[in-house]
C-alpha cells in the first residue's frame, strides 16, 4: 500500500477514537469496527453503511404521519469519518484476508442490530 487511496473498495477494520459521536450513522456504540471503504479525501475516510435506517414523519402533502403508520426504510449511504476521530485502520493483506473481512460484512443480515457495520 502507496497511499490511503489504496484503501477505496477495500474492506478494512477501522478503530475510532470515541465510537458515541457516530451512533447516529449505524456505528457500533463501542469497538472496532468492519467497513467498506467507499472514499478517501483530506477530511477523512468515506465508509458505506448499506442499512441506514429513515422514517418518514411526513407525507407527500407535508402532513404528519401518525407514529403507528410510520415505516422504516433501510438505504445505502455513505458516512465520513474524519480522520482525527480514527485512531487505526486495519487493511487485511493478500487475498485471503480480504476475502474473510469481505465475507464478515456480506454477511450480515437484516435486522442485523449493527446497521450496517459488523463489529
Amino acid at each position: 500500500m502507496d497511499d490511503a487511496r489504496d484503501l477505496i473498495h477495500k474492506t478494512v477494520l477501522v478503530k475510532l477514537s470515541n465510537n458515541g459521536e457516530f451512533v447516529f450513522a449505524g456505528v457500533p456504540e463501542e469497538g472496532p469496527f468492519f467497513c467498506r471503504v467507499e472514499a478517501v479525501d483530506e477530511i477523512g475516510v468515506w465508509v458505506e453503511n448499506r442499512n441506514f435506517i429513515t422514517i418518514e414523519i411526513k407525507d407527500s402533502r407535508g402532513r404528519y404521519v401518525p407514529k403507528e403508520k410510520q415505516e422504516a426504510k433501510k438505504q445505502a449511504v455513505n458516512v465520513l469519518l474524519p480522520w482525527k476521530s480514527i485512531t487505526c485502520i486495519v487493511l487485511f493483506a493478500g487475498s485471503e484476508g480480504e476475502a474473510a473481512a469481505k465475507r464478515i460484512v456480506e454477511e450480515a443480515g437484516p435486522g442485523d442490530s449493527r446497521i450496517g457495520f459488523v463489529k
